[in-house]
């Protein structure tokens, strides 16, 4: 087990996921299945779709997870001690349930193949369990940590290949590579633990050795000979894969901007931009990004330069492929999740606000009743 090099971004994500382990398991008398009204036509510019108006009891509701579809949204509840997985049909108008437990659910993925769902559960502090499942709710794989505070990064093209990092009270951790076609969890030596797959040999470690602000470099940390590789990359201050293309974002402290590249794996194809870059005093903010296809996604990017809490000015929201960029407007900026098609978003922390794209609206489409 290493020590880690405190990194207040990377940790930001362990502080969300303990966020949603502190809500508490309610008894509640009512199936959450009921607890809806009837949706509304919203009409759009290309097409005319539809924005459900959904009610929830506080005590009912756990997380949005995200789309399993551009019809299904996909739901944590809480119902009478049992913790549910439901997807929810716009079209339809109907709730489906997926899978329950009677062990609290801390939170939930979908892997980009809209197949597979991950669940991250734990019913104390010092154990968890990971539960891979299909969208059918066949539970196929199951793992057990011994810690309860996870990070992990689901490989974009092969659902069997996940890199977790266990956390513990002193913040030490160990790292593993998980290979499901073989049920093999795997050890590995990484002086960061905040990794992602590169390929399906490499992964992607930050060296945050020099000053944060500065960004870091990245390197390739072979799985089969555990050797790691220098690229030409400095100044990164994220990386995002997603699947056929990848994303590089780097920082030039002294223009202050963030400098994007988007790359095409198999083409070479790629196409390049700039934003205002945005600090926290002591950090960047990286820019909020929903993947929406294995080459396209939705970001956020700064209309001026400088600390986040100076300003309340809105943000520019575009859609990127290597092809170029598509604005569609300005917006308060906020963590969003994306729909397939790149149509709408969900917006906020509790992905309570419908964001259609074209033109640009939004709406509140879940209501949580307090």
């Amino acid at each position: 087990m290493k020590k880690i090099v405190f990194l207040i971004f990377c940790v930001t994500l362990l502080l969300q996921a303990c966020k949603e382990k502190e809500q508490p398991s309610v008894e509640t008398p009512d199936d959450v299945s009921q607890q809806q009204t009837p949706v509304k036509e919203v009409q759009n510019e290309s097409n005319e779709t539809k924005m459900p108006s959904i009610h929830l009891e506080r005590s009912k509701f756990h997380s949005v997870v995200g789309w399993l579809s551009d019809d299904e949204i996909l739901f944590v509840l809480v119902d009478k001690g049992h913790w549910i997985l439901k997807s929810y049909s716009i079209s339809k108008e109907e709730w489906k349930e997926i899978y329950r437990t009677n062990v609290p659910i801390i939170q939930g993925k979908i892997h980009p193949n809209k197949e597979m769902i991950l669940l991250h559960t734990s019913n104390n502090s010092s154990s968890a369990e990971v539960q891979l499942l299909h969208k059918s709710g066949v539970v196929e794989q199951s793992l057990s940590f011994e810690s309860a505070e996870l990070y992990m990064d689901w490989h974009p093209t092969n659902s069997n290949l996940i890199v977790f990092s266990t956390f513990y009270e002193d913040w030490t951790y160990n790292a593993f590579v998980y290979e499901g076609s073989t049920q093999e969890l795997k050890a590995i030596d990484v002086e960061n633990p905040f990794v992602k797959w590169f390929d399906e040999e490499n992964l992607m470690v930050f060296d945050w050795s020099g000053s944060s602000l500065d960004g870091s470099s990245l390197k390739l940390y072979s799985t089969a000979d555990h050797e790691i590789q220098d690229t030409k990359w400095e100044h990164i201050i994220d990386v995002q894969n997603f699947g056929e293309s990848m994303l590089y974002i780097q920082v030039d402290e002294e223009k202050m901007e963030f400098k994007y590249h988007l790359e095409d794996k198999n083409s070479g194809e790629m196409f390049e931009w700039v934003s205002p870059a945005v600090s926290n005093y002591s950090e960047w903010v990286i820019p909020t990004i929903s993947i929406t296809s294995p080459n396209s996604f939705i970001a956020f990017q700064s209309k001026k330069a400088g600390n986040m809490d100076e300003t309340n000015e809105k943000s520019i929201i575009a859609g990127y492929t290597v092809k170029g960029e598509e604005l569609f407007g300005d917006i308060n900026e906020r963590p969003i999740d994306c729909s397939p098609s790149g149509k709408v978003c969900l917006g906020g922390h509790e992905k309570e606000q419908w964001i259609s794209l074209k033109p640009l609206k939004e709406a509140k489409w879940l209501n949580i009743i307090e």
